[in-house]
């Protein structure tokens, strides 16, 4: 009996490997930053390293002059004179983290928290930062920084791998919910999140909830529904449909 050489017989089937048609799901797993939950925190929040900062560069002055060396630990830092206003130290309750903002004689002020991670270098990962929503609350800017330790001149610095910033107050049309993704450039990358307000009254930014979870990406076979309701798998052939 003679073999078909179609790549696909008339039953749709498949007589060579590749024809599969696959599609491509995307699922976030995992926990990746520690205590990202005040209540699990508690006041610990409040006795976390601060540090205050007056470098030209003020986030990556805060992971230079306190570096994080104990990973999955909070650390606090905010801004101070001559280049800043100092505002009140960052805190925290069984309820939320507290970021803190104020802006006199037209200096900025930066309040912000920042842990060590423990990730897998190449991965990529989303941060998800929830806010309570409450116009009366604050007004000014939440940011979402990744860092990446290096050496300069043989001197520990950072390089900045991704930004993304959330101008609060949360309206009733937006969400509560903040969200950044950035790729592992190290297996000890540094969150930062920090505060800023052009407010000239002290401003409070809420925080519930911070959490981190890495990529997964799987391929998974497509199937169609014939007009019997019957699934098939959907393959793909060339235009001469002739094995070679």
């Amino acid at each position: 009996m003679a073999i078909s050489r179609q790549q696909i017989t008339s039953r749709g089937i498949a007589q060579q490997s590749g024809l599969e048609t696959f599609s491509s799901i995307i699922n976030y797993t995992g926990e990746f930053v520690n205590f990202g939950n005040p209540l699990d925190y508690g006041l610990q929040f409040d006795s976390a390293v601060d540090y205050e900062t007056t470098s030209a560069t003020p986030h990556i002055g805060a992971l230079v002059g306190s570096p994080p060396y104990i990973m999955n630990q909070w650390y606090t830092y905010r801004s101070a004179p001559p280049l800043y206003t100092k505002p009140n130290k960052a805190t925290g309750t069984d309820l939320r983290f507290v970021l803190r903002g104020i802006q006199s004689g037209g200096l900025p002020s930066y309040c912000g928290m920042y842990q060590k991670l423990s990730l897998t270098t190449g991965k990529e990962y989303r941060v998800n930062l929830r806010m309570y929503f409450n116009t009366s609350i604050a007004t000014g800017s939440l940011t979402i920084n990744t860092y990446t330790p290096v050496s300069f001149n043989s001197s520990p610095t950072y390089n900045l791998t991704s930004t993304a910033t959330k101008e609060i107050p949360n309206s009733s049309g937006d969400l509560g919910l903040f969200e950044s993704e950035f790729t592992a450039m190290s297996s000890n990358d540094v969150l930062l999140i920090f505060f800023t307000t052009t407010e000239t009254s002290i401003q409070n930014c809420f925080i519930s909830d911070i959490s981190i979870q890495e990529k997964q990406e799987y391929l998974v076979p497509v199937y169609a529904d014939d007009i019997y309701g019957n699934a098939h798998q959907v393959l793909r052939i060339a235009a001469s449909q002739i094995i070679p």
